[in-house]
């Protein structure tokens, strides 16, 4: 792929995110059992997994508004700011602590995302959107394969106290990176502009725009909160599920690092999408997924949950890149940061989704039960994508 097609500002948010989120990514996956060390159920745990993409259905809308009106490099900034947040409450090991950590995350990720694809989309060409897409990920994709293993090593040694500071510090140098290379422009009023998201009208404008283009954005809403509910999935039953199998905190690093690997190759799945068509691709891997899922189900020994988890994992992040690219076609330039709001809230309401079910079936039935869940939901995505092909 040729970088020289992919806008600078797009580079420098990648860069800023590899950074910000090197240092949670050491403990972020590992979270599930840090929290099962003072939260008594698998059921509250996955409440407690779930709680930032409840925080993010509230905000997207207002933030995706506020983007609109101020411009997207005052909100990311202030995301990165939150970000920073929930290392400090998880130092605390309180119950309301780990709460108030998962609130600080729903806000960070609500300000970050809203911003970072709205600047990013609006600053690529049509011809190479998925390129640009892929590359604004990279940042995030990489420091998901390197933390883990990383994150693993010092949680045996250490505890969990050292992983949280790096998450602490990491957030901080991405700030001074943001600061540095790109600023905080904006080009209106920031406490006027926050004053008028407490106006109906404001809402009222949005959901006009929803409704006179929903017919041309629905299909990536659909398909975004379907393949929400399944990536979300894995966040609270991969770990719990590799634990429960006797991995390591080691073991259990590299897996997480081995899953998120695909994550990195996302640029040539949004590659291949452009050339093969974008519709066929979402059928070709919501079919290859859905076999995988529910052989998991019957998987117990670490070394096969975590081969199979990765391949779950290479057909799942072939996915977004395509869905983000079929909104952006869809999606006027005009409310096209109103309607990335939107598109978010369905991703967080497929995330609340996600480890709730997981949680859910895994107190009721078993962790492996959970798996066969998923598979579920991969197969009517797959039916999904098969009548959106169609159309």
């Amino acid at each position: 792929m040729a970088l020289q097609e992919v806008p600078r500002i797009t580079k420098y948010l990648s860069v800023i995110m590899l950074f910000g989120w090197l240092g949670r990514n050491t403990v972020w996956q590992f979270l599930p059992v840090y929290f099962e060390m003072h939260i008594d159920t698998v059921f509250l745990i996955g409440i407690l997994t779930s709680l930032p993409a409840a925080v993010c259905i509230l905000l997207d809308i207002p933030v995706s508004n506020y983007v609109q009106r101020v411009g997207e490099k005052f909100v990311f900034f202030t995301g990165l700011i939150f970000g920073a947040f929930p290392a400090v409450a998880y130092l605390l090991a309180t119950p309301i602590a780990l709460t108030f950590g998962k609130l600080f995350e729903g806000v960070s990720k609500s300000l970050v995302w809203n911003s970072g694809w709205s600047l990013s989309m609006k600053s690529s060409d049509e011809d190479s959107e998925s390129k640009s897409l892929s590359v604004f990920l990279l940042g995030v994709n990489l420091a998901a394969i390197i933390g883990p293993i990383i994150g693993g090593y010092l949680i045996l040694n250490n505890g969990f106290s050292l992983v949280l500071g790096l998450w602490l510090l990491t957030s901080m140098i991405s700030i001074g990176l943001f600061l540095s290379y790109i600023g905080i422009s904006s080009k209106a009023d920031k406490v006027l502009m926050f004053e008028k998201l407490f106006k109906s009208k404001t809402y009222s404008n949005d959901f006009k725009h929803l409704k006179e283009h929903w017919r041309k954005v629905v299909p990536a809403y659909g398909m975004i909160f379907l393949y929400s509910i399944i990536f979300s999935f894995f966040w609270l039953a991969v770990p719990l599920a590799l634990e429960e199998a006797g991995a390591t905190y080691v073991e259990m690093g590299f897996i997480f690092g081995l899953a998120a690997l695909p994550k990195a190759f996302q640029i040539f799945f949004g590659d291949l999408a452009d050339k093969v068509g974008r519709y066929r691709m979402l059928v070709v891997l919501s079919a290859a997924l859905t076999p995988v899922l529910f052989v998991m189900y019957f998987l117990e020994g670490p070394y096969m949950l975590g081969a199979f988890f990765f391949v779950a994992a290479l057909l799942t992040n072939g996915i977004p890149p395509i869905i983000h690219t079929i909104f952006d076609q869809r999606a006027p330039d005009d409310v096209e940061s109103e309607l990335v709001g939107f598109m978010e809230t369905s991703k967080h309401v497929g995330q609340l989704v996600g480890p709730t079910m997981a949680g859910t079936v895994a107190s009721v039935f078993s962790l492996s039960a959970s798996f066969a869940s998923a598979g579920i939901i991969s197969l009517i995505m797959l039916a999904y994508s098969v009548k959106l092909q169609r159309l």
